[in-house]
């Protein structure tokens, strides 16, 4: 009888461990496209950039995807582009894509995992964890949400010590698009408000043009911008060219800075190393 007991228990522990790795073979052979930089670095963090078939723009920080093929515009108005790659699974953000888009892949057998994109520290950790489950990699993802509050607490504290507070603003401009500020929000908010700095457009919703007035009336002591927004327009860079933007103690003095584009993108477990760079370009000065 006890032989009997030992036998089925065995068998039991084999089925489950069986079952356990048919499980996670399945997850590390999905073929992914991830739509967003910032969640193609959490993927890539957790050792899983081979089923990476292709990935959104902004992603050319990644040397694990350098040879991945990139979707093209912004939003992905169209499924026939990612059908094409035959993938098994598409991760994407709420703002990248349109309903009809969705339904498509969703006909065509694809698993779409929609993720929120809320620019918060908190929404980064729900997104690590929700990614390291769908790898069944759990217990990597904890590790890495661990990893990112660590170095974002010792971002924080850098910016903690940069004094003064600078009144700042967010300018996208170039690459033939709309000059627009980045309001309450958006990442390039929350990018500032965690480098210490007072952002002059938390009345401004998400990214908006700015008016000439409202430029002046903001007076931002400094301007960060991306790459595009630096090249030179008759001798001006492209974002002081921004209605007001040269009767601003900014432009006044000259104070447009940039970093590079992977921490502009959106909020990940790349923001609190961009947080570093921001405070010290904001804070030269600083020991």
């Amino acid at each position: 009888m006890m032989r009997s007991v030992s036998r089925r228990t065995s068998l039991g522990l084999l089925a489950t461990l069986l079952m356990g790795t048919g499980a996670g073979a399945h997850a590390a052979t999905e073929r992914w496209i991830v739509a967003n930089s910032y969640v193609a670095e959490i993927v890539v963090a957790l050792g899983s950039a081979s089923q990476i078939v292709a990935v959104g723009g902004g992603a050319d920080h990644i040397v694990e995807l350098k040879a991945v093929p990139r979707l093209p515009g912004f939003r992905q108005v169209s499924a026939e582009p990612m059908l094409a790659l035959s993938p098994q699974r598409v991760v994407i953000s709420n703002e990248w894509t349109v309903p009809q888009t969705l339904d498509q892949l969703r006909a065509a057998g694809v698993q779409v995992t929609v993720l929120d994109a809320d620019q918060t520290p908190e929404g980064v950790e729900r997104r690590i964890r929700l990614v390291a489950k769908l790898l069944g990699k759990v217990a990597q993802g904890e590790s890495l949400v661990a990893k990112f509050k660590r170095e974002l607490a010792d971002a924080l504290a850098l910016a903690a010590r940069a004094k003064p507070k600078l009144r700042a603003l967010f300018v996208l401009a170039g690459g033939n698009r709309p000059t627009l500020v980045g309001g309450r929000g958006s990442n390039v908010a929350a990018l500032l408000d965690m480098s210490g700095a007072i952002n002059v457009a938390q009345g401004i919703e998400g990214f908006k043009v700015m008016s000439a007035e409202s430029m002046i009336e903001a007076a931002p002591d400094v301007i960060l911008t991306n790459q595009d927004g630096t090249v030179p327009n008759d001798g001006v860079p492209v974002a002081l060219r921004a209605p007001g933007a040269m009767a601003t103690p900014a432009g006044k003095a000259g104070r447009l800075i940039t970093i590079p584009g992977q921490y502009l993108q959106g909020m990940g477990i790349l923001t609190p190393e961009g947080v570093g760079v921001l405070v010290r370009k904001m804070h030269p000065q600083l020991p």
